[in-house]
């Protein structure tokens, strides 16, 4: 398969940041400038009533490393709870990631290549798939703070940086800043920062909270012609190796 180093950096970030999509919900509306338990709480209400979740993305992630931008893309995202989610990448070339709960398919339509494999496998730790399955709460996983950039904004936004509390999930997701907007209390922005000094950057628009979601785009249907490839851990119930499917290209 053409797994190029921008693809995986860009499947990377998708399975990081599955725990930052599930916040970027609305808050409840406030009269005053929030605490931080507050907007922490507000947070943590909003995650518990979303049943269905889409947005627009637009993506970049920057290397520190070698200071300079290794992608850039935008598309569209769709959750369902428990642990469904589907990505998908418009620009600057259509680009799958789809999850049923139980299978995760990496889908590149230009080479007509499939990687499929089972979610426990596919993401890097624990902390992703409890918030994708709706089990976590946001103050028993992270440690959140207000950035210090927030004590000098004038424009009534709520900038939080969350650092993961368990050392395993600090090495592999490093830090994540969320942009809360003060007036729609939408979160804008999320940006992760990696232990490498890596950082995925995303923009949100045109949120919905608990939007209508056919439950078939969840369920990735092979196309004919398409190679589906099975990593030697997820091959023991599927069969390893290549093979050709057949079904129907996810809408």
């Amino acid at each position: 398969m053409r797994f190029t180093t921008i693809n995986r950096y860009r499947s990377q970030a998708v399975k990081l940041l599955l725990s930052a999509v599930l916040l970027l919900g609305p808050l409840f509306s406030a009269r005053a400038e929030l605490t931080l338990d507050q907007v922490v709480s507000k947070l943590e209400a909003n995650f518990a009533g979303i049943k269905t979740y889409s947005a627009k993305f637009e993506q970049e992630v920057k290397s520190t490393q070698f200071g300079k931008n290794l992608t850039t893309g935008s598309g569209e995202l769709f959750y369902e709870k428990p642990g469904k989610m589907v990505w998908h990448y418009q620009a600057p070339e259509e680009h799958w990631y789809i999850t049923n709960g139980q299978f995760f398919w990496d889908y590149l339509p230009s080479v007509k290549q499939v990687l499929e494999m089972k979610l426990d496998q596919a993401l890097s730790s624990n902390l992703p798939k409890a918030f994708l399955f709706g089990m976590a709460k946001l103050s028993d996983q992270f440690t959140v703070a207000f950035d210090p950039a927030q004590k000098d904004a004038k424009d009534g936004n709520y900038r939080l940086v969350l650092t993961p509390k368990q050392d395993e999930d600090k090495i592999m997701l490093g830090t994540m800043s969320l942009l809360v907007d003060g007036k729609t209390f939408l979160v804008k922005e999320a940006k992760l920062r990696d232990s490498l000094g890596n950082e995925n950057f995303l923009r949100f628009t045109d949120t919905k909270m608990n939007p209508k979601i056919d439950a078939k785009m969840f369920d990735f249907k092979i196309p004919a012609g398409v190679e589906k490839i099975v990593p030697p851990a997820s091959a023991e119930s599927k069969g390893a190796g290549v093979n050709k499917g057949q079904g129907v290209k996810p809408k």
